[in-house]
């Protein structure tokens, strides 16, 4: 049992500890509207109302603060942990009235009596920044997937046009052969004609081996 002194510190503690937080931490009710009980630290700045509009007479609710996208996501994520007296962590989006949006990512559990249930509680940080990023990065990577394929698929046909032209020299080359002198300059070109085939089908089938292996390294993550 903590005396008033030790009480205080640990109040006091708390309050700084809450103060620097980028998020909030809560208690609530287990209804569809997560009906909050108790919040502090940075609501304002992330739901665009204050602690009260939530917890006093208004009961704003909080679940309609949640992008309804991600919604369904944090029930089943809730859900799930309550189901096996875990805790879930789980990203979502919050909408404020100017109708802008904030990346958050709760971890949270319920507070049990024996088997009975009787409240939520957990903690909501600012995740906006390093989500954004992930997103993009996400994005970024489907990009260059999809262009790799285009690539991939542009290039085997070329290979494929290159190997007829090669074979095209080389009856070409077969055909001077048979028209003897007068043939000479035809087989020179030909021959030409099938160095520049190689070549150029060598570094096609480079550039299509690269490619998939490219592709291949962004699929996998």
């Amino acid at each position: 049992m903590l005396d008033r002194t030790e009480r205080e510190a640990v109040e006091e503690a708390m309050h700084s500890i809450i103060g620097r937080m980028e998020g909030f931490l809560y208690r609530c009710r287990n209804d569809r509207d997560y009906s909050m009980i108790f919040m502090a630290g940075d609501v304002a700045r992330l739901t665009g109302h204050p602690a009260q509009a939530f917890t006093g007479a208004e009961h704003r609710s909080y679940s309609a603060q949640t992008h309804p996208e991600d919604l369904e996501r944090v029930y089943a994520a809730v859900d799930a942990a309550l189901a096996a007296q875990g805790n879930w962590n789980v990203d979502y989006r919050i909408l404020r009235p100017d109708g802008s949006d904030v990346w958050v990512r709760e971890i949270g559990g319920g507070v049990f009596r024996g088997d009975e249930l009787l409240y939520l509680e957990g903690v909501v940080v600012d995740s906006d920044l390093s989500r954004r990023a992930e997103l993009r990065n996400v994005e970024m990577l489907e990009a260059i997937s999809e262009k790799s394929r285009l690539l991939l698929k542009s290039t085997v046909p070329i290979v494929n046009v290159l190997r007829t032209l090669r074979i095209l020299a080389i009856n070409a080359r077969l055909e001077a052969g048979r028209a003897g002198p007068m043939g000479a300059s035809f087989g020179f070109v030909a021959n030409e004609v099938s160095r520049l085939a190689e070549e150029t089908a060598t570094l096609a089938e480079a550039i299509a081996t690269i490619t998939g292996q490219l592709n291949r390294l962004v699929e996998s993550g």
